[in-house]
């Protein structure tokens, strides 16, 4: 049996201009539920915060949303939030003016988890968003995410993230999706200002990005505390960190341009590797590029434990930044040059901040 929900007798669309008020539909789990063509309005303000504007869809089991509109709404216009869900895919919708379009919450938080499992979302586009674009966590897995476009809304709630990983989830794919503009500005200015394009905990794996990019974020581009990532491809720029590298990974043809710090405190930084564990990365063939002016260090390192980096075939044009910078009181990296880091091409001010 398959459910189908179309625009066809719909009271409330864009069209008609009717206001269709938030609600939950109940998907059915006796076979596939088709949610097609329609129009969800929540009764979030244009210029509203907090997490208020309601939520459009409590999506179950095998479900496919697709060709609709999700304006005004709140925290999770589609909510993930049962004990187990699988097979939902979510493609060519347009999304506005929300607090988070995908949330996956449990119901009773934290004791009984709500995975979610061989998810999709697939051409998307989504702007002013104040949160994020979505959030997965607990044991999620085998989830697609691809040519998918979304856009903070400039002034965004704090530690806002474009798409966020957390708990345990694992085996997710990213291509060709794009974060722009996840910028804190509601904190002071003394204080450390978070705001990611890209996110994954500690406890995730197997996280994988293609082509993907991330600029505007007020912290990081791709701030990744996965084990084992893998980025092909993929582009960051105006980010105050471009890349945040905590645990250990790949990150193949990958660029950066331009990190910009747009407030609070700390410092800017293109390929930046942090945390307590000595992160250990391979930088295969990155390409760095920056003005005159921009003094970022190519290679940040804030670690509390030696950081490990195996650098091949790099291309950096970073004419007044210095190429590694070492925070005070922190331990010296090892970085490893293939071939050696004189027949490599790299131009910057001075090797050593």
């Amino acid at each position: 049996m398959t459910g189908l929900i179309t625009r066809r007798g719909l009271i409330g669309t864009a069209a008609a201009g009717i206001v269709l008020r938030p609600s939950l539909l109940q998907a059915q789990t006796s076979g596939l539920t088709i949610i097609d063509g329609r129009t969800f309005r929540g009764t979030r303000s244009p210029g509203g915060s907090g997490t208020d504007g309601g939520t459009a869809i409590k999506a179950e089991s095998n479900t496919l949303i697709r060709n609709c509109y999700f304006l005004d709404l709140g925290n999770g216009a589609i909510r993930l939030f049962h004990t187990t869900t699988q097979n939902v895919t979510v493609e060519d919708c347009q999304v506005a003016n929300m607090y988070r379009f995908i949330e996956n919450w449990s119901w009773n938080h934290p004791d009984v988890p709500a995975p979610v499992s061989d998810f999709t979302v697939r051409r998307v586009n989504a702007a002013r968003l104040a949160r994020n674009f979505m959030r997965i966590r607990y044991g999620s897995t085998r989830g697609l995410i691809e040519d998918v476009v979304a856009r903070g809304n400039g002034e965004c709630a704090n530690y806002c993230v474009g798409f966020a990983l957390d708990d345990e989830a694992h085996d997710i794919v990213y291509r060709r999706v794009e974060a722009h503009d996840f910028c804190e500005t509601q904190r002071p200015s003394d204080k450390y200002w978070n705001g990611d394009g890209f996110s994954d905990e500690r406890g995730n794996s197997k996280i994988r990005y293609y082509s993907c990019v991330a600029t505007g974020s007020s912290d990081g581009g791709f701030d990744t505390k996965s084990q084992e990532v893998y980025m092909e491809g993929c582009f960051a720029s105006g980010n105050k960190l471009n890349y945040r590298l905590w645990n250990s990974g790949t990150l193949k043809n990958c660029r950066s341009e331009n990190p910009v710090k747009r407030g609070g405190t700390g410092w800017i930084g293109h390929f930046s590797f942090v945390g307590g564990s000595g992160p250990n990365y391979v930088l295969d063939s990155p390409v760095v590029r920056a003005g005159a002016t921009n003094k970022a260090p190519v290679l940040y390192f804030q670690s509390s434990v030696p950081a490990t980096v195996t650098i091949y075939n790099a291309d950096i044009d970073a004419p007044g930044a210095a190429l590694i910078q070492v925070d005070k009181g922190r331990p010296a990296p090892t970085i490893k040059w293939v071939p050696e880091r004189s027949q490599q091409k790299i131009r910057v001010a001075r090797d050593y901040a």
